[in-house]
């Protein structure tokens, strides 16, 4: 899960230069926000980490990254701790882990893949978003509780198809266990929003070599053979900033350059790296709405089957914007569908713009915005509070 765990001397170098100047980047951005165009309708917190996180992972290489960052169970820990948490981990396969961010409960799950081009592990900022939206709807009356899963899965040099490999695992895991498949949702960001599309796929089309769907089991009965009704499908797939143009540019990335917190350059050359060897065969798994082969029926057909609803959240002012609107096309124009499909684009959002909201809330005594209540309100229609 975490392949670069030593760098060279010039390397360590380099980064702390890079590192070093983090301070210095935020704070011109803080001075000069109130005159670029990018920055001037948002609060200084935000203004500050988006301009550090920007020039700190368009300046620093691969290697580097994932040096720095450790891996996703080490950065977990570390936010168990700090929110006082007792941190559960599950294995699953070979190298994926399951990691609790609640106690583990079987009656409601919010299954949540993290983001990070398959090159960088989760972020605290990440572990912290589905906290904040159970905490946000656990105030409101009737509400009840449920539980919060992260998927720990394997990052660069591993190749497509592990990833999708994995999330099959433990998917299957958790539906073994007693999870039933109408109450859980299936929750990812970027990277981890294109690896649930990959199972969804997954799911319609097999791809050889990798641990059956569980999704498919469910409906046709072989993961509860002793129940008398039917299983039901999934309750809902909710996609944030999902990516799927990967190495390809599409006219947002230069639209929105220099808005969003992700450098352009940044997200094509993880790409690039992400899909070397893979042949191209495979990229209708992973490039799902750029790919799609000439089929009779679109590549989507028949999810309706497995699935019951999907929201897709996007940031109007993100590099990966054309990504979400073009996956919400396909999926919504499925002919004959029953799957209820959303889309919710914040005007003035960046990428993954709702997970920074929830640690660099832009309302004021730290009220979240509308796209990250959209989410939250979604969440308690699934789950029927």
């Amino acid at each position: 899960m975490h392949p670069t765990k030593q760098i060279t001397l010039l390397e360590r170098i380099s980064f702390l230069s890079i590192f070093f100047q983090l301070p210095f980047r935020a704070l011109a951005a803080a001075f000069l926000s109130p005159f670029l165009k990018q920055w001037k309708k948002k609060r200084l917190n935000r203004v500050r980490v988006e301009a550090a996180v920007k020039y700190y992972v368009g300046r620093a290489s691969i290697r580097q990254l994932q040096w720095a960052t450790g891996t996703s169970v080490d950065v977990y820990r570390g936010w168990a701790k700090a929110n006082r948490v007792q941190p559960v981990i599950e294995d699953v396969g070979e190298n994926a882990k399951l990691l609790w961010l609640t106690e583990k409960r079987t009656d409601r799950v919010l299954f949540y893949v993290h983001g990070g081009a398959y090159m960088l592990t989760a972020t605290d900022t990440m572990l912290a978003f589905c906290p904040r939206v159970h905490q946000e709807l656990l105030k409101r009356d009737n509400s009840k509780d449920f539980g919060i899963v992260a998927l720990a899965y394997s990052l660069h040099p591993a190749k497509f198809p592990t990833q999708l490999d994995e999330i099959s695992q433990a998917l299957t895991y958790l539906l073994s266990s007693g999870v039933k498949p109408e109450n859980l949702i299936l929750i990812g960001d970027s990277a981890g929003a294109n690896v649930i599309v990959q199972l969804l796929v997954h799911t319609l089309h097999p791809f050889e070599g990798v641990t059956p769907s569980p999704l498919q089991r469910v409906t046709r009965g072989l993961l509860y053979p002793s129940e008398v009704t039917p299983p039901k499908r999934l309750g809902g797939v909710c996609l944030l900033s999902p990516w799927q143009s990967i190495d390809t540019p599409t006219p947002s990335y230069e639209r929105n350059e220099v808005y969003d917190v992700l450098p352009a350059t940044a997200v094509l050359n993880w790409g690039k790296v992400y899909l070397e060897g893979v042949p191209d065969s495979h990229l209708p798994w992973i490039k799902t709405i750029y790919c799609e082969p000439d089929l009779k029926e679109p590549w989507f057909a028949g999810l309706d089957e497995y699935l019951e609803r999907i929201l897709i959240t996007a940031g109007g002012k993100e590099v990966l914007l054309d990504d979400a609107t073009g996956l919400y096309s396909a999926l919504k124009n499925l002919p004959n569908s029953k799957l209820d499909v959303r889309l919710d684009v914040e005007e003035n959002g960046v990428h993954e713009d709702p997970i920074f909201d929830t640690s660099f809330p832009q309302k004021p005594r730290g009220g979240l915005g509308d796209a990250t209540m959209n989410i939250v309100n979604w969440v308690e229609e699934v789950f029927g509070f």
